[in-house]
């Protein structure tokens, strides 16, 4: 085989192994998947056992482990819970600004740095028990959660970051995580906007039955306390000292856990082996797949229908389509290291931008029930309505995250016209 046709083959590898993980009876894990789709890939192509190996994605590794296991750290103790209760009281009982208050202060926790599937079970799922008792949407109040914990993930100190820096540095491309931030902090909350009124909140009457108030919640204990100082050394070490998000998580990990925070053993349990081996297994197979030539030919093509101002909302879009079906942070991965080559074809095209608008698009329809984000707020839905949940709120939670994708594009799009960017 030549080297078109082993580029050629590397992209069916990587299109097949998503449209099996996209599969809900499939038995395989798609990061062990990956990797077996990585090492056959090789073989067929030559590559020796120790190069395949050599894929593995260490950096990656060790920048989300290590962000991963301080948040876990926030996750075991309830530290982050109790932040989100304690915020959600200081609101009062507006039906019509509760939704806005919820998806802000989704925004902030994930700002701080919370996971993006732990912070949207809690605050979907306190979104959902405020709507319980009141006249109002539970969908909306659960979207509200969710679509805000996804905006905030874009925080230079959220793990969900370290896939981003990890896929542009392999492909080469500079990037400004702040930039990033700010960029889709403006797109999602225009996008939550539509959401909210497409849902009817500014149509809400009445008042939320909620009698909770900050003296009602306990104050934060003391393993709570040190791992919210933690959370700003956190912030410190990344923002002002620039080390590496990895590092920075481990180190305050350690400092926390010496300190009585959290026993070590209990952390490590919250640590998610699954997502670990999702991000690794995959990125092994997408590191294969660029030394192959295969995002280089599918950037040739997408290049071929793009113009300096369609690339933002065209990568954008595409990223949202294939985060309906999967995982958001599995498209971040896929679709990055296209990018070289379309700038490579299109060098007006603003390179932070349009890292910015891909990034979005995977996150922005993500909330859709097909996706792993959008099966988070349909499981709080179901545990407070049960199994007819599923049926009723299935088609609207769909479209939210197909109008969630194309509104971000949307965004991404009227900015470049009028030269935002």
């Amino acid at each position: 085989m030549e080297g078109m046709e082993f580029a050629s083959l590397s992209l069916i590898v990587l299109v097949v192994v998503f449209a099996i993980g996209a599969l809900k009876k499939n038995p395989l894990h798609i990061g062990i998947l990956a990797m077996l789709a990585a090492f056959i890939l090789g073989k067929i192509a030559g590559v020796k056992e120790v190069a395949i190996m050599g894929y593995f994605p260490t950096t990656l590794f060790v920048r989300v482990f290590g962000i991963m296991f301080f948040f876990a750290i926030a996750q075991a103790n309830g530290a982050i819970e109790l932040l989100a209760r304690k915020m959600i009281a200081k609101t009062g009982r507006n039906t019509k600004l509760m939704p806005i208050f919820i998806f802000y202060v989704g925004v902030i926790l994930a700002s701080i740095g919370i996971n993006s599937l732990a912070g949207m079970a809690i605050l979907s799922g306190i979104g959902i028990s405020l709507a319980v008792a009141s006249d109002t949407d539970p969908l909306l109040y659960g979207l509200a959660g969710g679509y805000g914990i996804a905006c905030g993930c874009y925080s230079p100190i959220n793990e969900y970051t370290a896939n981003i820096i990890s896929a542009c540095e392999t492909a080469g491309l500079d990037v400004s995580l702040m930039s990033i931030y700010l960029f889709n902090l403006v797109a999602y909350s225009i996008s939550f906007l539509v959401i909210y009124l497409l849902l009817g909140g500014h149509k809400a009457k009445g008042s939320l039955d909620n009698d909770v108030t900050l003296k009602d919640i306990p104050a934060f204990s003391r393993p709570q306390t040190i791992t919210l100082i933690g959370i700003l050394a956190v912030v410190a070490l990344v923002v002002l000292l620039k080390v590496d998000i990895g590092w920075s998580g481990l180190i305050v990990a350690v400092a926390c856990i010496l300190l009585g925070a959290c026993k070590c053993d209990v952390a490590l349990k919250k640590v998610s082996l699954p997502s670990l081996m999702l991000i690794c297994g995959v990125g092994l197979l997408v590191n294969e797949v660029s030394d192959m030539g295969g995002f280089t030919l599918l950037s040739q093509g997408l290049a071929s229908i793009m113009s300096t101002h369609t690339v933002a909302p065209l990568m954008s879009l595409t990223a949202s389509v294939v985060s309906l079906f999967t995982i958001s942070r599995l498209v971040v991965i896929s679709l990055i290291p296209t990018l070289p080559g379309i700038f490579e074809a299109i060098p007006t095209a603003p390179v932070t931008v349009c890292i910015a608008a891909t990034c979005a698009g995977a996150f922005a329809s993500s909330i859709g029930p097909l996706s792993s984000n959008g099966a988070l707020i349909m499981s709080n839905l179901v545990n407070q309505y049960g199994e007819q949940a599923q049926q009723k709120y299935f088609t609207k939670l769909l479209l939210m995250g197909i109008v969630g994708g194309v509104v971000v594009a949307g965004t991404y799009y009227v900015a470049s016209l009028i030269g935002v960017f």
